[in-house]
């Protein structure tokens, strides 16, 4: 392949993509995953000093996030990482909606423990 058409091939590659935009997204995207750990921290504290308990539904929305931002990460680079850390995020996503749906039917009496 000659310097040329390395060079015709990358543009075509990355055609329509801008590189400046590209990571100002990714940058985006890091920002809010930070941002709404420390609103879901935020929430959880308000939370725990009015009511004694602590309350799970914005840990389920945050979990839920997480596990398919790294879902979508490993179908795209197949990494074995994203998917274990997919699956991490998950469970506790599962365990989380186990206890929210235990609180509501009463057999749990809240996370007053924490």
């Amino acid at each position: 392949m000659t310097k040329e058409e390395i060079l015709q091939k990358s543009r075509k590659d990355n055609s329509g993509k801008d590189i400046e935009d590209l990571d100002v997204q990714k940058t985006a995207a890091s920002v809010a995953y930070f941002a709404s750990l420390g609103l879901c921290v935020l929430v959880s504290v308000l939370n725990w000093i009015f009511t004694r308990r602590v309350s799970v539904q914005c840990w389920i929305v945050f979990f839920g996030m997480l596990s398919i931002a790294f879902f979508v990460k490993y179908i795209k680079l197949k990494k074995l990482h994203e998917l274990l850390v997919a699956l991490g995020y998950f469970v506790i996503f599962i365990l989380l909606c186990v206890t929210f749906v235990f609180e509501l039917t009463g057999r749990l009496g809240g996370m007053a423990a924490f």
